[in-house]
């Protein structure tokens, strides 16, 4: 079978499968039945000369050459979108498809500020946001699935040449309670009190729980064991305004809680963090038009809001 006869679809259709590890379920996400699903994966194997799947009782797993093929065809796709969006903005439709991958503080107040100025000047622009830690957002940049990711990479995921990195500014992570927490009411802080204390915090591997670590290191303690983990904004501010936990959140996050008085930070200096964001690309591949308009609204309004005037230390 000759190159000519490998379509889009019959890709797009094995990187859906790669990602779900299942024909069953990539049939449900893609909406294409499961035998038509079976003959792209036949044409693809013709054209390959080799098997790109290995089946198993728990589902579908890339081969070697399926894993170079997975790769390869996600920024075949995305070249294909990019090409798409170019061709609208050229035909004066601005409308265009633009992927970006965020960390999760991001979306509580700047990303939906960012999203409203974007519709305002385009109002048929089609944004798809990602959440997640750097090291997840990575690999899914890297395989042209995303434009771009706004996130902070510790100086041991230090970025690779293929990537073009941004500084966008930075804010100020700070140790914070609920309003009626024993630690605001009970006097001067002592260390052991943060020991016996219930904590909410991201995973670890990323930067911030790593920061987080280290600070209490220097401090000669042992990091804090949290009771639970999460990514998500919404949960550990539930966590800490009603079940009385700590959080380490950036100022940004529970201003609203703190100017309503139900979160409060704690005044430990030596317990805050500057992080440092990036706005991250791949170096050899030009933003489209859509991709570069949101690119440049994020770098205006980091201006304004990851600056100094932000990130000056918690009093």
């Amino acid at each position: 079978m000759h190159i000519r006869n490998l379509h889009p679809a019959d890709l797009e259709y094995f990187v859906e499968i790669c990602r779900q590890g299942s024909i069953a379920q990539a049939s449900l996400q893609l909406g294409v039945t499961q035998p038509a699903l079976s003959k792209a994966i036949r044409r693809l194997e013709s054209v390959a000369g080799a098997r790109l799947l290995d089946r198993t009782a728990r589902g579908v797993t890339p081969t070697e050459m399926g894993l170079e093929l997975m790769r390869r065809s996600s920024l075949i796709l995305s070249e294909l979108e990019a090409a798409r969006s170019v061709l609208q903005e050229m035909s004066g439709a601005r409308m265009g498809t633009v992927s970006i991958g965020v960390a999760p503080t991001l979306n509580h107040r700047f990303i939906p500020d960012i999203t409203r100025e974007a519709l305002k000047s385009r109002p048929k622009l089609h944004l798809r946001v990602s959440e997640g830690l750097y090291h997840e957002l990575l690999p899914r940049l890297l395989l042209g699935e995303l434009d771009f990711i706004i996130s902070s990479p510790s100086n041991a995921d230090a970025p690779s040449s293929e990537l073009l990195c941004e500084p966008l500014g930075g804010n100020f992570f700070v140790a914070c309670v609920g309003a009626h927490h024993p630690l605001v009411k009970n006097g001067p802080i002592q260390d052991k009190h943060l020991l016996d204390a219930s904590w909410v915090l991201v995973p670890p591997r990323g930067v911030l729980r790593n920061t987080l670590d280290r600070l209490f290191l220097e401090r000669g303690l042992p990091p804090p064991e949290p009771q639970i983990e999460t990514t998500s904004i919404a949960f550990s501010k539930a966590l800490i305004t009603q079940q009385n936990f700590i959080g380490f959140l950036p100022l940004e996050v529970f201003a609203e809680e703190e100017r309503a008085g139900t979160i409060s930070r704690l005044a430990l200096p030596w317990l805050c963090w500057r992080r440092d964001l990036f706005l991250l690309s791949r170096r050899w591949r030009t933003l489209t038009p859509a991709a570069g308009f949101v690119a440049n609204l994020i770098k205006q309004e980091a201006a304004h809001r990851l600056g100094v005037s932000d990130t000056s230390p918690p009093a």
